[in-house]
């Protein structure tokens, strides 16, 4: 015993002790989307033992979106009236036809009244996890503008600059703050797209709101302005973990949950065989690499915690939800209780993992089965290795920065794509699709031409319906070589496909197009191959 207190303090004066230098970091978070998939408050009790059960400690509801308003407000009924029924129970069938909103009569979906949700708030509380709830503003807020007309800027958007859009949100958040004691208040802030010039403002008169009830307002990254004096907002990362460090350095709080680490509504199997996701696929293993983004003590500081996030417009039920989070969820509460600065052990947590599964499937959770999971695989790449050298390529029609690869020439670095879109991928938007010209330095002879697509239906991505390729000595007079057309498909089948020409021909220049079809959306490229 005294031989062990000895170690403790000698470690403890050194600081040379991870163990002990490390501590549990505030915020170790779970979010559950009620909205897009309304999930029986008994549903809800199960999860809660199973993150205290691993050590998460806070449970973030989504509870309004457009898809349905899922909480009690005896000032407003008809945001639960209206709101909490749509004319769909699955909410990719409501989203393509019309996202109309019906009755209790007739409708799918429900709320929780404001007694099911303190008695939630009281049985978490006894299991150490503090329920916390979002409110959505001003976007993704159909339901409540079809409840009440008269705060819409349009369809989608609560209109700020009306003084009736705060009357509702003081009379809102001042029920949501009876029902929930914690100190904190969500009221999303994220794709408000078209009110962005007064949007700092109207944050701002939340908050006012918020403050005015006692508590403390997160907001989705979108929300962080370059003002000083709104660094009581605490913001909630999900874009791109270098908004972190931004946010850290203007004097806010953060709690991480970028997507590409912690969304949980990505694929935890093959894309091509596993029931739909939407997009990507991120293992238990990869949450938990999340690094942390932070450099100095001070940006340190303001780290408040990270947290997973389930979003369900691809999830059918409660079941298919916690096969999504678990064991998944685990990573976060290893990251979340040792410390992002804290040394990991891969396998070691991959045993965990496993061991958490059989926890998890004997207390009737719908977890992964990991011990026999496919895992993360590569895109078949047809032509790999022997393509000839570009000398350079030209985009006549940009790709979007937001899915930039490793830029210009991720094209032809001969590395394959996966299925994660969010890596190693071009993304191109509208109706120009992907447009490029290459240019291979002298004139030659060309026997192959192939580019790679990939298709994951739930972020619109879809393959190319038209692929032409054009062939020019000169880089000016160019002449068709292959037109392939009709070729999307919107069936619904994710994975990869090339798209290939194969002959003779003679040129220096290539231009290659690859077009969207009827749905428009994405098209995602990866590598180019010329023989």
């Amino acid at each position: 015993m005294k031989k062990n207190l000895l170690l403790l303090v000698f470690a403890t004066v050194l600081g040379c002790s991870n163990a002990f230098a490390q501590k549990p970091l505030e915020w170790r978070g779970l979010m559950l989307d009620v909205s897009r998939h309304y999930m029986p408050m008994e549903y809800i009790y199960k999860e809660v033992d199973a993150m205290s059960h691993f050590g998460l400690n806070k449970l973030h509801l989504h509870l309004t979106d457009a898809a349905g308003w899922r909480i009690e407000i005896k000032s407003r009924p008809r945001l639960t009236d209206v709101g909490a029924w749509r004319t769909h129970a699955q909410w990719e069938e409501w989203w393509e036809n019309g996202r109309a909103y019906s009755d209790k009569d007739h409708g799918f979906g429900g709320y929780y009244t404001q007694e099911e949700l303190r008695a939630l708030v009281a049985y978490a509380a006894e299991r150490g996890v503090e329920v916390v709830p979002e409110i959505e503003f001003p976007g993704h807020s159909e339901e409540t503008v079809a409840a009440y007309p008269e705060v819409g800027f349009n369809h989608a958007e609560l209109d700020m600059q009306k003084d009736e859009t705060y009357a509702l949100m003081r009379d809102v958040l001042t029920e949501v703050a009876q029902v929930f004691p914690t100190q904190y208040m969500h009221v999303g802030g994220d794709e408000a797209a078209t009110q962005n010039n007064i949007q700092p403002e109207g944050m701002r008169r939340v908050r006012e709101i918020v403050r005015s009830l006692g508590k403390k307002m997160i907001v989705w990254d979108e929300a962080l302005t370059d003002d000083p004096t709104d660094s009581d907002m605490i913001i909630m990362v999900w874009r791109g973990i270098e908004t972190a460090r931004k946010a850290a350095q203007l004097g806010h709080d953060v709690i991480l949950s970028p997507g590409k680490w912690c969304y949980l509504d990505k694929a935890q199997e093959d894309i091509a065989t596993d029931l739909k996701s939407q997009g990507g696929h991120l293992s238990v293993d990869k949450v938990y690499t999340l690094p942390n983004p932070f450099q100095t003590d001070e940006e340190k500081a303001h780290l408040l915690g990270v947290q997973g996030n389930l979003w369900t417009e691809y999830v059918e039920n409660h079941e298919r939800a916690e096969y999504m989070i678990w064991p998944r969820a685990v990573a976060i509460a290893e990251l979340g209780k040792n410390g992002l600065d804290a040394p990991r052990d891969a396998e070691a947590f991959h045993q965990k993992a496993l061991d958490a599964v059989k926890w998890l499937r004997a207390n009737g959770i719908n977890a992964l089965d990991l011990a026999n999971a496919k895992g993360d695989h590569a895109l078949p790449q047809e032509f790999q290795g022997d393509g000839k050298a570009i000398a350079d390529v030209t985009y006549n029609h940009r790709y979007n920065p937001s899915y930039k690869g490793d830029g210009d020439w991720t094209l032809f670095d001969g590395k394959a794509g996966s299925y994660d879109f969010g890596e190693g991928w071009l993304g191109f938007i509208g109706k120009d699709g992907m447009d490029i010209t290459i240019d291979l330095g002298t004139c030659q002879k060309v026997k192959s031409i192939s580019a790679d697509f990939l298709q994951i239906v739930g972020p619109q991505i879809y393959f190319p319906d038209s692929f032409i390729i054009e062939v020019s000595k000169d880089g000016t007079a160019f002449t068709p070589l292959h037109t392939l057309t009709g070729a999307a498909d919107y069936s619904g089948k994710d994975g990869g496909r090339a798209y290939t020409w194969n002959g003779k021909c003679k040129a220096r220049y290539l231009r290659l197009k690859a077009l969207p079809g009827e749905k428009q959306g994405w098209i995602f490229v990866d590598e180019v191959q010329v023989k």
